[in-house]
């Protein structure tokens, strides 16, 4: 099972409340450029760095369908486990928390190493997993298939 890392932004707290990294430099930016370039005309580009943030607003904040799943495997593994004779060291984890973060790990390192085309590949891949995951589920053999998976 591979598995994921979601990056956050850091936020500071500044005199007009919580601002992220980029609005902080794009503010910073601003004044450098006006105060060089020409002191008594308005900067010539957008203000508060409103590019790097347009761009991660196109993006979309949407999950990585990777973590999704590295994240549902582990909770439906945690419920099917209380029907087996089996605990989370024959997963090779400690606990719930470090076969997920095992699983996150994982994918960090797969997800490294591939190049866009592959990346998008991936995501599209357990966007698949995801989708045949909630569909055993709701046929009651989400269980069933996780053994196979991961015991038999």
């Amino acid at each position: 099972m591979d598995d994921m890392l979601f990056i956050h932004p850091f936020d500071i707290e500044g005199a007009g409340g919580r601002r992220s990294m980029t609005q902080a430099h794009g503010q910073v930016a601003q004044v450098v450029e006006q105060r060089i370039e020409n002191p008594r005309v308005g900067g010539s580009s957008p203000s508060l760095a409103t590019t790097p943030l347009l761009i991660l607003l196109l993006m979309g904040c949407k999950p990585d369908p990777c973590e999704q799943l590295c994240q549902r495997t582990t909770n439906r593994l945690a419920v099917c486990m209380q029907e087996w004779p089996v605990d989370w060291d024959d997963f090779n984890s400690t606990s719930r928390s470090n076969f997920r973060r095992r699983c996150d790990n994982r994918w960090d390192e797969v997800r490294s190493g591939l190049e866009p085309r592959e990346l998008e590949d991936a995501r599209e891949q357990c966007e698949e997993s995801l989708s045949d995951l909630t569909a055993l589920r709701r046929a009651d053999e989400d269980c069933d298939h996780l053994r196979a998976l991961y015991i038999e």
